[in-house]
């Protein structure tokens, strides 16, 4: 997946499924792959003062392994450098598994080299936290050069494991006191109708497969709390896979109230519709095959009570458990994407009632995406004002936007506005 470009979740879930794996294997081959794309920065770093050229596979199987030796403790190193030479003679080039072999023997014997030898500390930061330049002077700019240290630390630590509470068939207390018996878990600082664990394999549970429990980060639970949804309203989720805001807000309405959940690919309208199946919702849910910036020629003016523009965005926020994010050229792209979210926004609002509410999230941080949208978007439509919101954690609220940094909770990263047709 490293030399392909390939999505590191979708490809490692399918070598995995593909290969005959313990359990215990398939936990060191997830570590080790996701510490490898997490640190590759770092670890290219490590090994430059002894590769001058070579091939992007060699690279990158001398990275994992300089991985295992510098993060790993269970793994000695001679095994680890025995197994890469192997991995390299199995490429049929015999030069290239004795370069390998002189590489990583040369890096063994000499000292870890320090950060500190890095003069530029924007360049220390980079290379210290494998984050590339660009993106981590854009941290910088956002956020100042202390609490991008902060980030950056946060994004290192492991993922917790974030559950949401189908509380339309049962209660947080009673999951939880249920949880607390086979796994270390506590009630989400953030999220009413979050429990969050260490870890554990939860997927694999009888009340996630009955519907009881879902898997959902807090900082994305708070999406519906934000839209209040009424029993009986019509609302739009314009960009709703893989659905799970889409089954949560649902899950407050009865048989009167409706969701149109739009996306523009089949494979994803069927994960929302295999989310809402399992959490007993499809009935309240219709699901449509459409591009967001035609949902008014699509369904007319006045036609919703509420709509969510859960708007596609740079992922930013999401670097911890999709480490591979910092590498894609397309995400530094802001511009465009600005351009993609306010034309979801100016389309959709159209089909809005007077009165009516539109939430507006993504799980990035940076402003373009943010606030800019957010100040653009009314300055456009001057029908519409912003609706200031509060949480019990002020810390949350900054310009009347629920705004999460990955270090205040270790959730994601997130942003949420709401505003009203006047």
């Amino acid at each position: 997946m490293l030399n392909n470009n390939a999505y590191a979740n979708i490809a490692l879930n399918e070598k995995i499924k593909s290969e005959n794996l313990t359990e215990l294997d398939k936990n060191l081959v997830t570590t080790l792959v996701y510490g490898t794309i997490s640190k590759k920065l770092t670890l290219d770093w490590y090994t430059k003062p002894y590769v001058k050229k070579t091939k992007k596979w060699v690279k990158n199987l001398l990275a994992m392994t300089v991985y295992q030796i510098v993060y790993m403790d269970r793994i000695p190193t001679s095994a680890a450098v025995d197994e890469a030479v192997k991995i390299a003679k199995k490429q049929g080039d015999q030069r290239l598994s004795g370069f390998v072999n002189g590489v990583l023997r040369n890096f063994t014997r000499s000292d870890l080299p320090s950060f500190d030898e890095i003069s530029d500390s924007t360049q220390k930061l980079s290379i210290q936290y494998s984050m590339p330049i660009e993106l981590t002077k854009k941290f910088i700019q956002n956020f100042g050069f202390d609490k991008t240290v902060k980030i950056f630390k946060s994004i290192e630590e492991p993922s917790k494991a974030s559950l949401r509470v189908n509380t339309s068939l049962t209660d947080v207390t009673t999951e939880f006191n249920k949880l607390a018996k086979e796994f270390e878990v506590s009630l989400s600082e953030i999220s009413p109708t979050g429990i969050v664990a260490p870890s554990g394999h939860f997927s694999d549970l009888l009340d996630f497969n009955d519907g009881l429990i879902t898997i959902q980060d807090e900082s994305s639970q708070l999406v519906a709390t934000v839209l209040d949804a009424q029993p009986s309203d019509k609302i739009l989720d314009a960009c709703a896979a893989p659905g799970g805001k889409t089954v949560h807000i649902a899950e407050y309405l009865s048989e009167k109230g409706h969701i149109d959940a739009l996306d523009l690919y089949d494979h994803k309208l069927r994960l929302i519709q295999q989310n809402a199946e399992r959490l007993h919702q499809i009935d309240k849910i219709s699901l449509t095959k459409l591009d967001a910036r035609k949902a008014f020629e699509t369904f007319g003016p006045d036609h919703f009570d509420k709509i969510l523009v859960d708007a596609p965005c740079s992922g930013i926020g999401l670097i911890r458990r999709k480490p591979d994010i910092r590498y894609r050229k397309e995400i530094t792209d802001f511009d465009a994407l600005q351009e993609i979210q306010l034309e979801i926004l100016d389309n959709t609002c159209k089909t809005l009632l007077s009165s009516g509410i539109m939430v507006y999230s993504t799980c990035t941080i940076f402003d373009e995406e943010n606030y800019q949208v957010i100040e653009k978007f009314l300055a456009k439509h001057p029908e519409f004002e912003q609706i200031p919101l509060t949480h019990e954690r002020s810390d949350l609220v900054k310009n009347g936007c629920i705004f999460i940094t990955p270090d205040a909770y270790q959730t994601d990263g997130f942003f949420i506005a709401k505003l009203r047709k006047k």
